[in-house]
């Protein structure tokens, strides 16, 4: 169970939280103030300068493509280490390209029809697994946050899927349940809320929107357990389980992990 979640809401940006708090098998919990998982950092106002600050970030971990953080670049904060790190494979980084040609591009891949939103999530998932550049990139990851006395702040997009896989990987390396771990990935459900909703209604005048394919799309503005099982599922049967895909393929060190991030 997570107790007394830290929520960051910026003026633009919803689903930023810190994972401390969250408990261990063992009864020992995360430590607050040092891993903490969000969105895009653009759109910044002084008041979310404040916050942003205020978390007295060390490193900026970005997991999107070179064209999603070449279109909307992370506010830059003086003395902070950036490390881009795209998860996504060179084949969808090319389809993600050509979508975002227009304005609009990255909704109109999604509505193939009703179903196309979600069919295409399970296959990314999978992908986190199966791929060099998810493996690479979530190999990097362990190994800028297995440094001492990191402050990480780590995003994509939305903060929801390429995040929330590698918030459910430090969960559970660090022996969060994997109940636990499911429910904190799901909570972007409850954060981005309000802002999927503004989707919704901003894409319902567009020409090229049907009302065949509402589900496609707000799968697409959604976590689904189905997601993570599907990442779940490749880590089995490639690698015997999430933890010896974490040992194995990513080559963590977990007692140095627990040894910093948990008390």
């Amino acid at each position: 169970m997570k107790t007394a979640m830290k929520v960051y809401e910026l003026s633009f940006q919803k689903n930023i939280r810190d994972i401390g708090g969250m408990v261990t098998k063992d009864g020992r919990h995360i430590k607050y103030g040092r891993l903490i998982r969000g969105s895009v950092l653009t759109k910044i106002d002084e008041n979310d300068e404040q916050i942003i600050k205020g978390l007295n970030i060390t490193d900026i971990i970005d997991f999107r493509s070179p064209d999603e953080f070449e279109y909307y670049p992370d506010f830059k904060l003086e003395g902070v280490r950036m490390h881009n790190l795209p998860v996504l494979s060179k084949k969808t980084n090319d389809e993600a390209r050509q979508r975002m040609k227009s304005s609009d591009g990255n909704l109109l891949w999604f509505l193939e029809d009703n179903t196309s939103g979600f069919n295409h999530l399970v296959k990314v998932y999978s992908e986190f697994i199966t791929t060099q550049d998810g493996i690479g990139a979530y190999k990097k990851f362990f190994e800028i946050i297995l440094n001492d006395n990191r402050v990480t702040y780590f995003h994509c997009s939305q903060g929801k899927d390429r995040t929330g896989f590698a918030a459910y990987l430090v969960e559970i390396a660090l022996g969060v349940s994997e109940e636990d771990a499911m429910n904190d990935y799901l909570y972007s459900n409850i954060a981005m809320e309000k802002r999927a909703e503004m989707m919704l209604r901003r894409v319902e005048y567009l020409p090229f929107y049907n009302e065949e394919y509402k589900q496609s799309l707000i799968d697409v503005f959604s976590t689904r357990v189905e997601y993570m099982n599907s990442a779940i599922n490749a880590m089995k049967e490639h690698y015997g389980g999430t933890l010896n895909y974490i040992k194995e393929a990513l080559g963590v060190d977990i007692d140095k992990l627990k040894s910093l991030y948990l008390e």
